[in-house]
């Protein structure tokens, strides 16, 4: 589990090495990056970085696999947005709502505004890739739609990692934020 401890142990030893030509300067980049990130991070903050990390596999790892557990720890969340959301969560947890069900429950939730409207898009359209990919035995078929996916992503947040998990982690990252916010005084989801 990573603790900012670790982390600053992490970035202590890779100055090091970079030092010694041992290790490429961007990986420390990456650490001190993350670190700065990480700086005002809660405890919650924490936990989720560290599930995301626990679970989302590397980069090199089954694309089919990257977007099943990926898509299940967006769901997790989008089900965590949910009951922050509802006055009686036990009714909600009876109901026993697909991941569809969720994310459009979710959706409904929130004003309609251009940044939560395109997050929910993003997050359907993992919904889909992964029910293709339930139902589908060909990669292949169901390959261009994960590129697309992973296109719309990293252009739109202008990220220089363009691959699956880099895509899944920032959806990630923003459903935390709207956990967050969602837990605040001041967020609405609906007009008054």
């Amino acid at each position: 589990m990573l603790t900012p401890e670790l982390l600053d142990k992490h970035i202590s030893e890779c100055k090091q090495y970079v030092e010694a030509g041992e290790e490429d300067p961007k990986t420390l980049e990456f650490f001190l990056s993350l670190r700065h990130d990480l700086e005002n991070a809660t405890p919650e903050d924490w936990t989720a970085y560290n599930e995301l990390v626990d679970h989302l596999p590397k980069e090199d790892a089954d694309p089919v696999l990257i977007i099943l557990k990926g898509h299940l720890l967006i769901e997790r969340l989008v089900r965590k947005f949910i009951l922050s959301r509802l006055p009686n969560s036990e009714a909600f947890d009876k109901a026993n709502f697909n991941a569809a069900q969720c994310i459009v429950l979710a959706e409904s939730m929130c004003l309609k505004n251009k940044e939560p409207e395109w997050l929910w898009k993003q997050v359907k359209e993992i919904n889909t890739i992964r029910n293709k990919l339930a139902h589908n035995l060909d990669y292949e078929s169901v390959e261009p739609r994960i590129k697309n996916f992973v296109s719309t992503i990293s252009n739109a947040q202008k990220l220089e990692n363009r691959t699956i998990t880099s895509a899944i982690s920032r959806l990630y990252g923003m459903l935390k934020g709207l956990c967050d916010l969602s837990q605040s005084e001041g967020f609405r989801g609906y007009k008054i």
